[in-house]
């Protein structure tokens, strides 16, 4: 992947767009995504992710990555998203991302992070050991390490010294605690940002909602063209109609906000519009969710049907990495606390202390 040009990195790529679309439609089906709520990850569909090198897209060849761009990311991810792909592809990129930002090589295979819940009791012991329960962690037990921020430092832990206690998220997917008794840690040696995981997380979670609803729009828009119901299309009826106007309006404003964002964060840390964002997308992930619903009826919540994989996706990435509640509340007191609404409003790359 041609990492250098300054070109590529702040546009999207339409020949990688075609072939991770290609990928995940041919090896994310309904089933497969079904059995991976049964027997967990799917090793099978690993691999073949690793072979096209998806799980380090737009982390440097230098520490470890695939190479790429941020916006190369960003189309895998959100065409992982749109497929419902049962893989921590997100998670791994996520920490390759922080040991890079510590001087850290990228852990090989797959890695997880620890999202930072408030439960967490974590601390350092003895010089290079830590103790403690992360909570809430994403595939926690399919992974081998784990990239947390303690403070102003990145650093990995070895999954293989924790016990991993049960749990799964409304799409079935892992979420687990990790706790650990003096466990060795690796320290990166750069001093980081302590809110560098809270933002590339909420950034990520708004990719993957906005190309799941990308799915979900066009799925309904299927669906409600096929279904008969009087003796014509449910599409011709009026309600009907509002909920696909609804669909279409809600994943082409949440793409168009992620988009924004991401060439934002080419250029700067773009910390309002991460959180402008999330809160956007978060809020129309759910009128997204409520339309496709009620459109559907019934059958949109059986197991052999996509939309409920893509739904329920939905429902646990809005509330990962910054609710709705915690993002309007963020925002909301930096504008307050902004010298000059006039100036933040029509400023193009506003600037606010979050």
């Amino acid at each position: 992947m041609n990492s250098g040009s300054e070109i590529n990195a702040y546009t999207f790529d339409a020949d990688l767009e075609s072939m991770v679309e290609q990928f995940f439609a041919e090896k994310s089906g309904t089933e497969v995504v079904a059995q991976a709520e049964i027997d967990g990850l799917s090793t099978g569909l690993w691999s073949a992710a690793v072979e096209l090198g998806l799980p380090l897209v737009g982390l440097p060849e230098s520490v470890g990555g695939s190479g790429g761009s941020l916006l190369d990311a960003v189309t895998v991810q959100r065409a992982a998203a749109r497929h419902a792909a049962p893989l921590p592809l997100a998670e791994t990129y996520l920490a390759g991302r922080l040991a890079a930002a510590a001087g850290l090589p990228v852990p090989s295979g797959i890695a997880t992070v620890a999202p930072g819940s408030q439960r967490d009791d974590v601390r350092r012991t003895n010089d290079g050991f830590l103790s403690g329960t992360f909570h809430d962690v994403p595939w926690g037990s399919a992974a081998s390490v784990l990239a947390a921020v303690l403070g102003d430092r990145v650093v990995l832990l070895n999954i293989s010294d924790a016990e991993i206690g049960g749990g799964t998220d409304l799409a079935g997917q892992p979420r687990q605690s990790l706790t650990f008794a003096e466990a060795r840690i690796v320290d990166g040696d750069n001093l980081v940002d302590p809110r560098i995981l809270s933002r590339l997380g909420a950034f990520l979670r708004s990719v993957q909602m906005a190309g799941a609803m990308e799915s979900v729009s066009t799925l309904t828009r299927r669906y409600v063209s096929e279904r008969v119901q009087f003796g014509r299309p449910i599409a011709q009826f009026q309600a009907v109609q509002q909920h696909i106007v609804t669909l279409a309006q809600m994943a082409s404003m949440s793409t168009l906000a992620v988009d924004r964002t991401a060439h934002a964060l080419t250029r700067r840390d773009a910390d309002f519009e991460v959180s402008a964002t999330k809160l956007v997308v978060s809020q129309n992930a759910l009128a997204s969710v409520r339309a496709a619903h009620q459109a559907h009826g019934a059958i949109g919540m059986t197991r052999e049907y996509r939309l409920q994989q893509l739904t329920r996706r939905l429902h646990a990435w809005r509330s990962e990495f910054g609710d709705e509640i915690a993002s309007a509340t963020q925002l909301g007191e930096a504008v307050a606390a902004s010298p000059s609404l006039h100036r933040l409003i029509t400023d193009p790359e506003p600037t606010l202390q979050l």
